[in-house]
């Protein structure tokens, strides 16, 4: 307890002197300011900060990298007719660099080079010690290579997204179909022709394609085997709906991969079906025994003098093997007589074979959609010489494709029907001009059959099935005039003959005799035993039942061996050859 009697202590602090407040007043003041100051900079921080995240600087190298590619978008699927998948889209990465982001080019090349060791080291150097912000480095890469490239950690190199086109059939329909630029633009085929379809509106409906790739693998089959077998420089075949003008199948040997455009020579991109053009020999003479029948001057028993060459103007007509009788336009075919073909056509009269042909599209490209798409060469003057020679397949050349697309109209009942690589809508008609009345096309597929059965042609036919076609001998053009030793050998025909629904063309360019067809490579031993084994494989496929039961048939028999080739013609006569 507190005594009372003392005072209590006093707790008055002294008073601060008027210099006293002075120096209070400053640390306030000094504070303040303080405070002030954090607050501006944390409010320029922040600032700083939304800047950054809503005005991003453009970073130069991501803008060249995205300035230099297509952007990702998707492109329209390509499939078949039975909806197999033929071309798609798929996201890849890209990998460039910014050279002034490389720490070292030697070592940043180095590393590299363990990821792709394809590339030279000097090369990437000289890329990676660029003053450009912007350098492509590997386009497209695998998912592989990318995480390879990502673990190597060195500074400079990015990644940006592209579309890449992929071909699940490689090879298979290769030239139809096509391929992509780097860009994202078609090169060639279906990729091409299609662009703006294939990428307005992209993603949606896929485009489907008029090919079946189970008659387009045997096609592709048979083409490859025959033109190794005879060495052939090219080869061509193609098969189309004789009704609709459907192309079922199309190959060009040698044959292309659209997924590696850039390793294939223009001769391997080139696609002989619809952008080569050949002078297709005795092929032709159906066309012309056609309109002969037409135009009523013939009937299939008519005969024609064959016993002796004949000469029109300075140019001496006459056949591989003469008959040297007189033939009917059964054995005119049959046999393959140029004479009598010849005799035929200036029957008809130049202008009107000219006018025939040109009814039935040989006188204008005739690929379909695809820019390969070659014109004929066509005489300047279709004089009695230029016309009787055309009657069998010389001094007009044309593309494999024409050639089928004439063979449909002549057995279809008599319409051409312009080719196409796009599935129709069966609802839709099917636009034609008729070219023969059904009447002449029944006969004319009935001589074709003749031919099959009883003349050149025999090879062709299909166990189980009627072939009716012709095949074709012809040489080819030279400086010097026709080269004997070099030549095109083609079938052209149509099945079943008993109601044509297909048109077939199977063509080799320069094909070379070997041991098994008696070391000659004209038409009946080159091109003929291959349509046989297409028809006899692709006719089930396609619903075709055999005309009667075959084990009530007899085996095919093997090809008559040749002891030796047949008697070469006179290089000095024009286009005197015909089938063995």
């Amino acid at each position: 307890m507190s005594d009372p009697r003392r005072p209590e202590p006093s707790f008055d602090w002294p008073r601060p002197t008027p210099r006293d407040q002075g120096g209070i007043g400053t640390m306030r003041g000094r504070t303040i300011a303080l405070a002030v100051a954090f607050c501006a900079g944390f409010g320029l921080l922040s600032l700083r900060a939304v800047q950054i995240g809503l005005f991003r600087p453009v970073d130069e190298a991501a803008t060249a990298a995205r300035a230099a590619v297509a952007p990702p978008s998707k492109r329209a699927d390509i499939v078949d007719r039975n909806g197999q998948l033929l071309a798609t889209s798929l996201v890849a990465h890209s990998l460039y660099a910014d050279p002034k982001r490389v720490w070292d080019p030697v070592e940043a090349a180095r590393a590299l080079r363990t990821v792709f060791p394809e590339m030279d080291e000097a090369e990437l150097v000289e890329k990676l010690s660029s003053r450009s912000r912007f350098v492509w480095i590997k386009r497209r890469l695998t998912p592989k290579q990318k995480q390879a490239v990502w673990e190597l950690a060195q500074p400079g190199l990015e990644f940006i997204e592209e579309s890449e086109r992929i071909y699940p059939m490689g090879h298979l329909a290769g030239h139809v179909v096509g391929s992509m630029h780097p860009d994202g633009s078609g090169i060639n085929g279906i990729e091409r022709a299609l662009n703006d379809r294939l990428t307005t509106g992209a993603g949606t409906e896929p485009v489907r394609l008029s090919l079946d790739m189970r008659i387009q693998y045997i096609l592709e089959r048979e083409l490859g085997e025959a033109a190794t077998a005879f060495r052939a420089d090219g080869g061509a075949a193609v098969m189309l709906d004789a009704k609709t003008g459907e192309v079922i199948a199309s190959a060009s040997w040698p044959f292309m991969d659209p997924n590696r455009p850039e390793a294939h020579t223009p001769n391997q991109q080139n696609n002989r079906v619809t952008n080569s053009r050949f002078e297709m020999g005795s092929t032709f003479k159906v066309f012309t025994v056609a309109i002969g029948l037409e135009d009523n001057i013939i009937t299939p028993e008519s005969v024609f003098d064959a016993r002796a060459p004949m000469r029109i103007g300075s140019e001496m007509i006459s056949d591989f093997h003469a008959m040297n009788k007189i033939v009917s336009v059964s054995e005119i075919l049959a046999h393959s007589s140029n004479i009598g073909t010849v005799r035929i056509a200036r029957s008809v009269g130049a202008p009107r074979v000219r006018e025939f042909f040109s009814r039935l599209g040989l006188m204008e490209a005739a690929g379909g959609e695809l820019f390969e798409n070659a014109r004929p060469l066509l005489p300047k003057r279709w004089s009695e010489i230029t016309a009787a020679t055309a009657s069998f397949g010389h001094g007009i050349a044309v593309s494999p494709m024409a050639v089928a697309g004439g063979y449909a109209a002549v057995s279809n009942g008599g319409h051409y029907i312009r080719p196409t690589f796009i599935a129709r809508d069966p609802a839709v008609p099917v636009s034609s001009r008729a070219v023969l009345t059904p009447a002449t096309s029944k006969t004319v597929v009935k001589l074709m059959r003749e031919v099959v059965t009883n003349g050149t042609g025999k090879n062709a036919d299909a166990l189980g099935y009627e072939v009716a076609g012709k095949t074709g001998t012809a040489e080819k053009a030279g400086p010097n005039g026709y080269d004997s030793n070099r030549r095109v050998s083609s079938f052209a025909g149509v099945f079943p003959a008993s109601d044509p629904r297909y048109a077939i063309v199977f063509l080799l360019d320069e094909p070379k005799g070997n041991a098994q067809s008696g070391g000659v490579a004209t038409a009946a031993y080159a091109a003929a035993p291959s349509v046989s084994r297409i028809v006899a494989r692709s006719a089930p496929l396609l619903g075709i039942a055999p005309t009667r039961a075959l084990a009530q048939m007899e085996l095919p028999r093997a090809p008559t061996q040749v002891s030796a080739p047949p008697p070469k013609t006179n290089p000095s006569q024009k286009a005197t050859q015909g089938e063995p």
